[in-house]
């Protein structure tokens, strides 16, 4: 039942039904999350059952406490009636991944349904770029060209787009790279019959068209840097190195017209070291508890564009390591794994799925998805794959990065941030 209702609630919250078909218009996501929470109550009371989590809950947690906190110590008391909802629903959705799957058939298949979904969105995405609109009438998103001297020109391109959470073409472009390293492995690496082989082929093609028709910058960057990462780490040599080299540039050779606006004439880039600068400066105003969840707009006409900066003003320095240490933890305690388990086509599918990961913060790099499903969901996933396949090496690892540790590398990430602004200050501005 459990598993189930943990299909359908992704299913339901990436297709959008309730919003392109009028006579299933209905809050979907709230039942979804209330048979949710009955599900992880009925687990949580069964004996015969454990209520499944990890580390990455605890500082989920946290970091759900320090948005609270952070708004608290702001006195921005109606604040948290706007964002709470949301960040439940994270939380649950979470939490109902790592308790409802308990067995490998069951997370190989939940993969599979998802990257399935995602080639039902490439289809509806190729209908607006052929025909000019989808199944529920949805058109692509315009943007005029920008000449040399900066003024926009008559000409436009487009950008395909889905509904709800996926009506950026940023985080459409997210979802589609998140799963292409697992792709990737399953055509080149791993020993499958033939049909299985065609159909893993086709998907990566067709995922990776609709990627090239999103238009986005960070999109095809964090396809590029997974991709590159799921040969450095399987290589764990130079020769992984010069493959993620060809690999980024075979890529960059068949980009989007937008990765040709990068440098010093990108306003978008420029308006996005302004937004920086400023987090920065409110970032050493406040810096334990930042300036409260959902708050930067208050201070700046435009976002951050960037996930981790927009995490730390915010939320402060408390908030930033919960959220920092989620992806850490998830990240090392994968590599880790990957790197011990003695089945090769095991590692490799790790490998795959941490590359996976790495695209995905690599992408929230470029766009403002503190708070979004995606990035927390895809953690859950990688983090059930490590405790159903490789239970013992997964109790080995996940604890070993010690909160300490955490907190020096969220203090070396901050610093890290600071010097990449003050560099692309001196290069855009």
């Amino acid at each position: 039942m459990g598993y189930f209702v943990l299909l359908l609630t992704i299913v339901v919250y990436l297709i959008r039904p309730a919003e392109w078909i009028p006579a299933l218009y209905f809050n979907w996501n709230m039942l979804l999350n209330i048979l949710g929470i009955l599900v992880m109550l009925g687990v949580a009371l069964n004996q015969n059952r454990k209520f499944t989590y990890d580390r990455t809950t605890l500082f989920l947690l946290w970091f759900i406490f320090a948005m609270i906190l952070s708004n608290l110590f702001n006195g921005q008391f109606n604040t948290i009636s706007g964002y709470i909802s949301q960040i439940l629903s994270t939380l649950i959705i979470f939490v109902l991944t790592q308790t409802a799957i308990t067995r490998p058939k069951q997370i190989d298949n939940f993969i599979l349904v998802i990257i399935l979904v995602v080639l039902f969105i490439c289809f509806q995405c190729y209908l607006q770029a052929t025909v000019g609109y989808n199944w529920g009438g949805l058109e692509p998103f315009t943007r005029g060209l920008v000449s040399q001297s900066g003024v926009e020109e008559a000409a436009r391109e487009i950008q395909v787009v889905w509904y709800g959470v996926l009506q950026d073409p940023n985080d459409l472009g997210m979802l589609l790279i998140a799963f292409m390293p697992y792709i990737f492995s399953r055509v080149f690496y791993q020993k499958i019959d033939f049909i299985k082989k065609c159909f893993w082929i086709i998907a990566m093609l067709i995922i990776g068209y609709t990627v090239i028709l999103t238009n986005s910058r960070g999109s095809m960057l964090s396809l590029i840097g997974g991709l590159a990462f799921f040969y450095i780490i399987k290589k764990r040599s130079m020769t992984g190195y010069v493959l993620a080299s060809i690999a980024g540039l075979a890529l960059l050779a068949i980009a989007p017209s937008r990765m040709a606006e990068l440098g010093s004439g990108d306003y978008s880039a420029m308006g996005r070291v302004y937004a920086w600068i400023l987090a920065l400066e409110l970032l050493a105003m406040n810096p334990i508890f930042g300036i409260g969840a959902k708050h930067f707009l208050d201070y700046h006409a435009l976002t951050t564009h960037n996930s981790y900066v927009l995490a730390m003003v915010e939320n402060g320095i408390i908030g930033f390591i919960g959220y920092f240490s989620i992806f850490a933890i998830t990240v090392f305690t994968t590599v880790k794994v990957a790197y011990t388990v003695e089945d090769k086509r095991r590692s490799i599918e790790i490998i795959a799925l941490v590359s996976g990961m790495v695209g995905i913060l690599i992408s929230i790099f470029f766009i403002s998805r503190t708070y979004a499903l995606l990035p927390f969901l895809y953690v859950a996933i990688v983090m059930t794959y490590l405790r159903v396949h490789t239970p013992e090496l997964f109790n080995e690892y996940i604890s070993k990065l010690k909160l300490f540790k955490l907190v020096v590398l969220s203090g070396f990430f901050i610093i890290g941030l600071y010097i990449f602004n003050r560099l692309a200050t001196a290069i855009l501005i």
